[in-house]
């Protein structure tokens, strides 16, 4: 039987052995608290800080300016309620009047764990707004101005690379707008770290959020960065750890295969992403003699690992399964949002219409993938979309 070709590595990757092994004593001999002051405590809190000074190393940051958290979706609600809300109680206790609705700017193709941060937020009284996007993805920067000039902008969310199509948004120029208007800038970077070089001594950003289990990292671990003095309340309040940010005991073990996770993929990080657009240009070679058959966001810089594709007269899903049966993990989508039967929001802001949007599949590569076995999907896919376009 054929292992499984696996291609949906934007919804998760497999474990790096070497991070496993970074893990692994944590769940043994390593047991202790890292809060605890005994020594197999201070042993777990040793694993958690080598574990900070990894990802501070991979991001150009300071360690201090790291706070772990269970993965993206929490540390992009802690950058965007945990932010909004400190800089409310700055305001408050400088008593300065609320004349205006804070407000909070996002792309109209945001994920869903930044869109849900801003409907907690929207809970509290703080506006959201939301710039589109056109057809190829791109983000409209003149509209995205127009945002945050609004009375009352305290901070934008967009995301470094879309998790369905792989569009990059250009994060020097959205923060470079951010700064002119005094506005915080948060960059959900979950898609793109472990793809590409985020060094955020050079990028205008203030918070940037990360998952480990999208570079080979665990499941149940994340970071975020926060710029030094950054005003940030707790959304999980209860405890001293992470500096009083994130309450609860550290997860020792998974913050290890984070680091080392973060580490590995930074140090062969130019091989890694030649390789993968070597994949994807083989890839959609392929899918270009399928007749019918677009990629969605071909005019924009894209991540080197994701490709959309429209299969018109396809449904996405009996495409998907079909594959599924011949050996091939794909997506029709944000795996956040798998088992709905709602066309793609991030599809549908590109100006795709319901039933288009349907037809779509995400392919996304990772380092374990080999020219063979893209070749092999390139052989499967031309009967199978025939006979789903004939069901």
């Amino acid at each position: 039987m054929r292992a499984p070709i696996y291609l949906d590595a934007n919804a998760t990757t497999p474990l790096h052995p070497d991070a496993l092994a970074a893990m692994l004593p944590l769940f043994g001999a390593g047991y202790g608290n890292p809060s605890s002051v005994h020594a197999l405590g201070q042993a777990a809190r040793a694993a958690v800080d080598a574990a900070r000074e990894q990802c501070a190393s991979a991001l150009g940051a300071q360690p201090k300016e790291l706070t772990f958290t269970s993965g993206g979706t929490e540390a992009a609600q802690l950058a965007i309620v945990g932010s909004v809300r400190g800089m409310l109680a700055k305001k408050r206790a400088a008593g300065e009047p609320d004349r205006v609705a804070p407000r909070v700017v996002i792309s109209a193709v945001e994920h869903p764990c930044v869109q849900g941060a801003c409907e907690e937020l929207e809970a509290l009284g703080v506006e959201t707004i939301r710039v589109g996007v056109d057809g190829d993805g791109a983000l409209d920067l003149r509209a995205l101005d127009e945002a945050l000039a609004a009375p009352g902008a305290l901070l934008c969310s967009a995301m470094a690379a879309n998790n369905e199509t792989g569009v990059l948004f250009p994060l020097e120029q959205i923060g470079q707008l951010c700064r002119r208007r005094s506005v915080l800038f948060h960059t959900d970077a979950v898609q793109l770290a472990g793809k590409a070089r985020l060094d955020v001594r050079e990028l205008p950003v203030d918070l940037l959020s990360l998952s480990a289990h999208k570079f080979e990292g665990p499941k149940g671990a994340g970071l975020l960065w926060a710029r030094a003095g950054v005003p940030i309340r707790a959304v999980q309040p209860g405890g001293h750890q992470e500096r009083g940010r994130r309450g609860g005991t550290e997860n020792a073990a998974a913050i290890a295969g984070l680091g080392s996770a973060l580490a590995l993929a930074m140090r062969d990080l130019d091989a890694r992403a030649a390789h993968l657009a070597g994949l994807r240009a083989q890839l959609e070679q392929a899918l270009s003699q399928i007749p019918g058959v677009r990629i969605v966001g071909r005019g924009s810089a894209r991540a080197d690992n994701t490709s959309c594709a429209l299969f018109d007269g396809c449904d996405g899903q009996t495409l998907l399964v079909a594959l599924d049966q011949a050996g091939v993990c794909v997506s029709t989508g944000s795996a956040c949002s798998s088992g709905s039967l709602s066309p793609s929001p991030v599809l549908l802001a590109m100006g795709l219409s319901p039933d288009a949007a349907r037809t779509a599949l995400r392919f996304s590569l990772w380092r374990g993938n080999t020219q063979e076995e893209v070749e092999r999907v390139a052989q499967l896919l031309p009967a199978l979309v025939a006979r789903a376009r004939a069901r």
